[in-house]
């Protein structure tokens, strides 16, 4: 997983679930954060760490990094002798490319992807590393690989749709969910006063609707209050929240660390999702924060264009999931968005150990 372990939860307690295997040696190699974001580490997980060449600006750097990216993890993987081996995204194909068509051909081959990548978004400037990488994935590790996983089954059918050589026996499903730990931090319904929102994640004004529905709240004053936790946003947003001074609008720059949610979560009503749907990605996107609010007891609101979200909408059961039009706040009627009445409770099902217990033992280790 070239790009840093800390910003992508899934893997980490992917990594956790394999830790406490004993008849697993485990071995990891990533990319240092930039972000200050605490490293991971476990006692029963080998990590190795490269610079990755976007996270450096000097052009001498850049080079040594892409260097690094490559020739690194080659040389662990000689060391390491993978029995299985698992690679996250583009961005980690090319050392594999090398490692299984060079050195050890038998090694048996997963891959993963956090997010769904139209053909079109490999041919943009900024992508010409992952474009090459890519072909390597289309023209050599596609046919290699055992096991290609997507998260939902949306983007699953457009993975296969393009790459139709794929046989359909190596495609499968893989979802994000948080540790089973986390259930139940909060399940009571609303509590009266006003209501608390939550917003977990990255923001940008280009890509989500922050700047929508931090002006709803504003307007809202006497019946809404909005914590904000991001510590991956654009400047503009960041001086966009930093110069509110409001007192029922809250932006903590830090972020929280994805362990301590829980202990966040439970203050809060309900959880937010306000990705634009701008691109088939989004818009057929079942967000990890969908998963981590219901396992915390929260409502979530979506926006209304997030077709992937669609099957988790609820009807008569708490917590709710609620499409949400995002454009036109104004017209919603908050009073009933959280209102629990005649509503059964429903604990969340969606938790990591049981998709990947099932993962390692029907397919890593059949």
């Amino acid at each position: 997983h070239i790009l840093p372990l800390e910003f992508y939860p899934p893997v980490t307690n992917l990594l956790n679930i394999l830790a406490l295997r004993t008849d697993l040696e485990v071995m990891a190699i990533s990319s240092r954060n930039h972000k200050q974001r605490e490293n991971y580490k476990h006692p029963g997980i080998q990590v190795h760490r490269i610079t990755y060449p976007a996270y450096t600006k000097r052009a001498f750097r850049k080079m040594v990094a892409l260097a690094e990216i490559i020739l690194c993890p080659l040389v662990w993987l000689i060391r390491f002798q993978p029995d299985v081996l698992l690679y996250y995204e583009p961005h980690s194909a090319y050392p594999v490319y090398l490692y299984k068509k060079y050195v050890r051909p038998s090694v048996r081959l997963f891959i993963h992807y956090h997010e769904y990548y139209t053909p079109d978004e490999f041919r943009v400037p900024n992508m010409k590393m992952v474009e090459f990488f890519h072909r390597k994935e289309e023209r050599f590790l596609y046919q290699q690989a055992e096991w290609i996983s997507q998260t939902n089954p949306f983007r699953l059918d457009f993975f296969s749709k393009d790459y139709p050589f794929i046989p359909k026996s190596k495609l499968h499903l893989l979802p994000n969910y948080p540790p089973e730990s986390w259930k139940e931090s909060r399940l009571q319904s609303f509590a009266g006063g006003r209501v608390k929102l939550l917003y977990l994640g990255a923001l940008s004004f280009e890509n989500t609707y922050i700047r929508e529905m931090v002006d709803f709240v504003k307007r809202n004053s006497d019946k809404l209050s909005i914590d904000i936790y991001s510590y991956k946003l654009s400047d503009d947003v960041a001086a966009y929240l930093s110069h509110l001074h409001s007192e029922n609008i809250h932006f903590y720059e830090q972020g929280v660390e994805y362990e301590k949610i829980p202990e966040i979560a439970g203050k809060y009503d309900v959880g937010l999702i306000l990705y634009k749907p701008h691109n088939p990605n989004y818009q057929y996107n079942a967000p990890n924060k969908l998963f981590e609010y219901l396992v915390c007891g929260l409502d979530v609101w979506f926006p209304k264009e997030m077709i992937g979200t669609y099957p988790y909408i609820t009807e008569g059961t708490y917590p709710k999931v609620v499409k949400t039009d995002f454009e036109r706040l104004d017209g919603l009627n908050v009073e009933e968005m959280i209102s629990h009445e005649g509503l059964t409770l429903k604990s969340s099902e969606y938790f990591a150990e049981k998709v990947y217990g099932e993962f390692i033992d029907q397919s890593i280790i059949p």
